[in-house]
């Protein structure tokens, strides 16, 4: 589905400020995506009170009211680091592509077996008193239901809100400053020293030599 929409060139980000539902075109709740994240805005469709949005590589649709838009690049954007393992006492648990029993049955997960959990959902209650949630989860590029009793989910970590920083600006190379035209280059002021220094012996030499044909004069 990453191919049916294309993300807004200025990316736009929207906060959830507490546990957000991802719905589906139908309006048909996905997901519960954690707080203190973010969804990015596509140029998807969305229906009245809808903003069309991605998480990571979730596409949906979000209610207006629910996120805040934030004018900045958030460094952390989705939470990615949650996993679910299989906890059934040593049976296989059903991945469904729905909550609930009527959901058809698209793979079935060995007891340990571990991967990524994106949220939980309200879905049909299997076990007396067990709760109605569901986890949205993804394993070896598969992604479904399985019942929270079945499987033991990491906490979900409170996102620590950060701006992405801006890359310094970079000079064009005609904008460096030139070298003033009055200065020497490195090798010219070389040969001025050298030309400078080379007479001084002589000059040294011709100052104290012996004055031999004065002498001779007096003699």
């Amino acid at each position: 589905m990453l191919s049916v929409y294309s993300v807004i060139a200025a990316l736009t980000f929207f906060l959830m400020p507490t546990p957000t539902v991802l719905y589906n075109a139908n309006l048909e709740p996905i997901v519960t995506l954690p707080a203190s994240y973010f969804v990015v805005q596509t140029d998807g469709e969305a229906p009245s009170g809808y903003i069309a949005v991605m998480y990571d590589d979730l596409i949906g649709f979000v209610k207006e009211s629910a996120v805040e838009k934030v004018d900045f690049r958030p460094v952390t954007k989705f939470e990615k680091t949650v996993r679910f393992t299989v906890n059934n006492d040593g049976q296989p648990v059903n991945m469904r592509s729905s909550p609930g029993k009527s959901g058809a049955v698209i793979s079935v997960l060995p007891d340990g077996k571990s991967g990524r959990c994106y949220g939980y959902i309200d879905g049909q209650q299997l076990i007396a008193g067990a709760g109605e949630k569901w986890y949205y989860v993804e394993i070896d590029g598969i992604r479904g239901y399985c019942y929270s009793a079945h499987v033991t989910v990491d906490a979900t970590p409170v996102n620590i809100i950060e701006k992405e920083e801006d890359d310094p600006p970079t000079l064009p190379t005609d904008a460096l400053p030139e070298e003033p035209e009055g200065d020497l280059p490195p090798t010219s002021v070389i040969i001025l020293i050298v030309a400078l220094c080379v007479p001084v012996p002589f000059i040294m030499i011709y100052m104290f030599r012996s004055p031999k044909n004065k002498d001779k004069r007096d003699r």
